[in-house]
């Protein structure tokens, strides 16, 4: 059966207080959608919206088996939780990997008409589907709603997440498992590090001690034990105006030569954000 997944659909922020992190993500220059609800789950979130995926902040707000995830999850840290990954056929995908069958999730959208429902259908992937990343499938039934006029229009520029970037022990030896999902030679290794092209945005599965030649100065706050993911490029339309945005807003980051923008897990809500220029 082939696979329906297109890509990387959002990446999943777990955060303890939501209403701070979502201040914290203005102050890097992210617009916010308004407040969000998962009546099913028992969570709650603001998104930064991009053309084609998206940044979810995400916290427990009620009772639910994925609330009580969250609150587990932050317990220990906030970051980088989970990855979505896109799908045309969630139904079609969750009986090719041999997982249970999508579950319908909404949430209502703030609109100029009022309130809507924006409806999904998603499933969470069993630990040994996506090795060393927690993550989920989700179908789309009402794309449009999500991206309401000036969501996608941000203060720093940014266009798209290019990639993410998971610790782990063994990447080479998970390239199986994330082949399966994605399709044929999806994962490809260079030295002990492994790049996952999921048709739309990159995962990187490296050793902690590899982290440094991916992301220099990541490793400079002490990063999670494996499994984790640590880190997070962002596509900006202009990393020159990003960075005057951040000097304005009093965020501390770095540069090098290329013009990439490095930012520390203690100004991200404990994620490394790197911004680069979009090609």
């Amino acid at each position: 059966m082939r696979s329906h997944i297109t890509g990387l659909d959002h990446v999943i922020i777990a955060v303890r207080d939501l209403d701070a992190a979502a201040e914290t993500f203005r102050t890097l220059g992210f617009t916010l959608t308004s407040r969000g609800s998962h009546a099913e789950w028992g969570t709650a979130n603001y998104c930064v919206m991009f053309d084609s995926d998206y940044l979810e902040l995400l916290a427990a707000a009620g009772e639910g088996g994925p609330a009580d995830r969250v609150r587990a999850f932050t317990a220990q840290r906030e970051g980088l939780m989970g990855l979505v990954f896109a799908t045309e056929n969630a139904e079609a995908d969750c009986l090719r990997l041999g997982v249970e069958a999508p579950g319908n999730l909404s949430r209502a959208v703030a609109t100029a008409q009022g309130a809507t429902m924006a409806r999904f259908k998603a499933a969470p992937l069993p630990p040994d589907t996506t090795p060393g990343v927690g993550s989920f499938l989700c179908q789309h039934l009402t794309p449009e709603i999500l991206r309401q006029p000036g969501w996608t229009e941000h203060a720093n520029g940014a266009r798209a997440v290019a990639s993410v970037t998971a610790l782990v022990a063994d990447p080479i030896g998970l390239m199986p498992a994330w082949d399966s999902l994605i399709g044929p030679a999806a994962s490809t290794a260079t030295d002990e590090t492994v790049t996952i092209h999921t048709g739309k945005g990159l995962v990187f599965l490296c050793r902690p001690e590899d982290l440094d030649q991916l992301h220099p100065e990541a490793d400079e706050e002490e990063p999670p034990a494996p499994p984790a993911m640590v880190a997070m490029t962002i596509k900006v339309a202009d990393t020159e105006a990003a960075a005057r945005v951040l000097n304005a807003n009093g965020v501390a980051f770095s540069r090098d030569a290329a013009g990439t923008i490095r930012i520390a897990p203690s100004e991200a809500c404990g994620i490394f954000i790197e911004m680069i220029t979009s090609s």
